[in-house]
């Protein structure tokens, strides 16, 4: 047999080995989804909202609102469309969550989730002294009147879990507080809208408003421009975002998520 034949054979064995070892590799991803959903976590990257191929082919797999075009990736989350104006001036995060459940099809008002599902706690003076809830545990005053503050995510959270259960709903809220750039970012290739916790216009926090928390006695400082928006998708170095003073809007992604960390990196989900 000649050395061209032998070396023919040779590399036919070597394709046939290399074809048999990435049908192995396909099976055992395919019986690991979690394994292929923990690698594109670690692989996407948060600069500019390109992914690398295994995850756009674990995202084009499982989330209907993702596209690529001209070599351009878009992820856009249809959330409906609420503001909070006029009946909660200061009600930005629980209108941000009732347009995540809408976009869930549940059919329910901000109005009716601020009046019966969201912790509320007034503001009391005692000698002189404001008293008021830790925004972790209950929003700071009413979210229906001007002198209302806000809540950070676990009375947001607490609001969709009442509500979810009494419509034996499935789904579930997540607090995603203290999470990365990325991780938001892999939220949305999950097809998850997120409410974000921003500035109004994603400057610097203004912290210039104190009171001191009920149970604790310990001063709280208030940043007082605070909002938050529902973040539905990414294209390039801009986000989508449902703002409810605003409706739908783009912003600079390094703007947002710089404005994020800011305020603390304050985040839910509902899936």
């Amino acid at each position: 047999m000649s050395y061209r034949v032998k070396g023919q054979i040779e590399v036919k064995k070597i394709v046939r080995g290399l074809l048999f070892l990435n049908f192995v590799c396909v099976i055992y991803l395919l019986l690991n989804v979690e394994t292929v959903k923990g690698i594109a976590r670690n692989l996407i990257s948060g600069a500019d909202g390109i992914t690398s191929g295994l995850t756009i082919v674990y995202a084009q797999e499982n989330n209907p609102y993702r596209e690529v075009s001209n070599g351009k990736v878009e992820v856009f989350i249809p959330v409906e469309k609420v503001l909070q104006l006029p009946e909660l001036p200061n009600g930005c995060e629980i209108t941000s969550l009732t347009s995540v459940l809408n976009f869930y099809g549940y059919n329910v008002s901000k109005v009716d989730m601020a009046d019966h599902y969201l912790p509320k706690e007034p503001f009391t003076t005692i000698n002189n002294v404001l008293y008021g809830p830790d925004p972790n545990k209950a929003y700071a005053g009413n979210p229906r009147e001007w002198s209302g503050f806000f809540s950070y995510a676990p009375p947001i959270i607490q609001a969709a879990n009442a509500y979810l259960g009494k419509e034996g709903a499935q789904l579930e809220p997540v607090d995603l507080t203290g999470s990365t750039r990325e991780e938001i970012i892999m939220e949305l290739e999950e097809g998850n809208p997120v409410v974000v916790w921003v500035t109004l216009d994603l400057s610097k926090k203004k912290v210039n408003y104190s009171w001191n928390i009920r149970d604790s006695k310990t001063k709280f400082n208030a940043p007082t421009n605070l909002h938050a928006v529902v973040l539905n998708g990414y294209i390039g170095d801009k986000v989508h975002v449902m703002n409810p003073l605003q409706g739908q809007v783009t912003y600079d992604a390094d703007a947002f998520f710089a404005s994020y960390v800011d305020l603390g990196s304050h985040a839910m989900t509902v899936k």
